[in-house]
């Protein structure tokens, strides 16, 4: 059974207020809502649990307890890691709205856009739910971190686009394309950590995940969809993007969705605190199987589009055989972050270290434009030279 519940008046009201300011069409998204998604329960800013049957902690030093109900309860250090991994969670859901909201213009479906919009709303729904879960106890100050529902959310409502705490939040939006390939990418990440937090040791966090996720489904559908459509429509050269523009929108942000699960060989004091259930490495190793699933699908859709006498099997055997029409890139390219062997090296599309000067040229190659002329890519460019000259 799920619950609902309201923030207190002062958290409840400015988080209303941040949305004003951010987030305007959530109005007009509400009152089109049984037009566009009829059969979904009507949307509401409310906090929502599942209290799942089983409430021993399932992982980690305190396996096989009862999950751990007040914030004073924590022990060590588990009490400040789990206030960092709550704060990052909501940064996420309102730098994703910030993004959004820029690009959303006329040459799009009112399908589509609703769906953004929508996607948008279930992000402020999360953001809510995060700050739930630090303001409905107040044995956080017990605990030794004092106000941390006031102070977390006056820092987060204060943040734009370029102060959030991970850096794919920190990426302006050129156009709707990034919309659809961020949903695709970046929203699948979500899921990954939403999954590994359900048996968060601190029951309200873990009480939370079961709404996110169900949320959550419908965000990859649509970025999946949006991608896939846009493909089969460059594919017959209808398309607002070739299927070179997307791509390199994949080449921008696939490097961002891979930071976002940490270092690959990390991850073990979220498993021994009972706050996840996957090291990095395996969240990482199982998502990069998953989006390449998906991109063979779409391939396999471009290939039957183009040839539309093909048989299934041989459209398949193309894909399996060739690369493209789309590819992830390797997952040590064009990062930020991670071992001094990646972070901020030369290393090209395929994983292959190269020299500076032909990486240079390389990037301008395989990365849109739009992004190289963000101030994060000037950020990208003044720390990797250093290094690697």
């Amino acid at each position: 059974m799920t619950y609902e519940f309201e923030l207190p008046k002062r958290h409840h009201d400015a988080l209303l207020a941040w949305q004003k300011d951010n987030f305007g069409e959530l109005e007009l998204l509400q009152r089109s809502w049984d037009q566009y998604f009829p059969g979904t329960p009507p949307y509401r800013l409310v906090a929502k649990i599942e209290v799942p049957s089983e409430r021993t902690i399932q992982t980690g030093m305190f396996k096989g307890r009862p999950q751990i109900e007040r914030a004073a309860d924590m022990k060590g250090n588990m009490l400040y890691s789990a206030v960092r991994i709550i704060k990052a969670q909501c940064s996420t859901e309102l730098g994703s709205i910030q993004q959004h909201l820029e690009t959303l213009d006329n040459e799009l479906s009112a399908h589509t856009k609703f769906s953004i919009l929508r996607i948008c709303a279930e992000e402020l729904r999360h953001a809510y739910q995060m700050f739930w879960v630090l303001s409905q106890d107040d044995s956080w100050a017990q605990a030794g971190v004092h106000d941390v529902a006031n102070t977390t959310m006056d820092e987060l409502l204060a943040m734009r686009t370029g102060t959030h705490v991970l850096d794919a939040f920190n990426i302006p939006f050129h156009d709707p394309l990034d919309n659809m390939v961020f949903s695709f990418l970046i929203d699948r990440v979500g899921k990954y950590q939403l999954s590994m937090q359900k048996i968060f040791s601190y029951a309200p966090m873990a009480q939370s995940m079961a709404p996110m996720l169900h949320e959550e489904s419908f965000h990859l559908r649509t970025g999946y969809d949006l991608v896939r459509e846009m493909a089969l429509l460059a594919a017959v050269d209808k398309g607002r993007w070739s299927l070179q523009d997307i791509q390199k929108r994949i080449n921008a942000w696939f490097p961002r969705a891979v930071e976002m699960f940490g270092n690959p060989e990390g991850g073990q004091a979220n498993l021994s605190f009972g706050f996840k259930d996957r090291l990095n490495g395996e969240s990482l190793n199982a998502y990069i199987a998953e989006v390449g699933r998906l991109l063979r699908r779409i391939n396999i859709a471009v290939v039957e589009a183009l040839n539309p006498a093909i048989a299934r099997e041989e459209a398949e055997r193309r894909v399996a055989e060739e690369d493209g029409p789309l590819t992830l890139p390797h997952a040590n390219f064009f990062r930020m972050h991670g071992a001094a062997d990646i972070a901020h090296q030369p290393v090209d599309i395929r994983g292959r270290h190269i020299p500076y000067a032909q990486y240079v040229e390389h990037l301008r190659n395989v990365l849109p434009a739009s992004l190289q002329a963000t101030e994060f890519f000037s950020r990208y460019q003044l720390a990797c030279a250093p290094v690697i000259n």
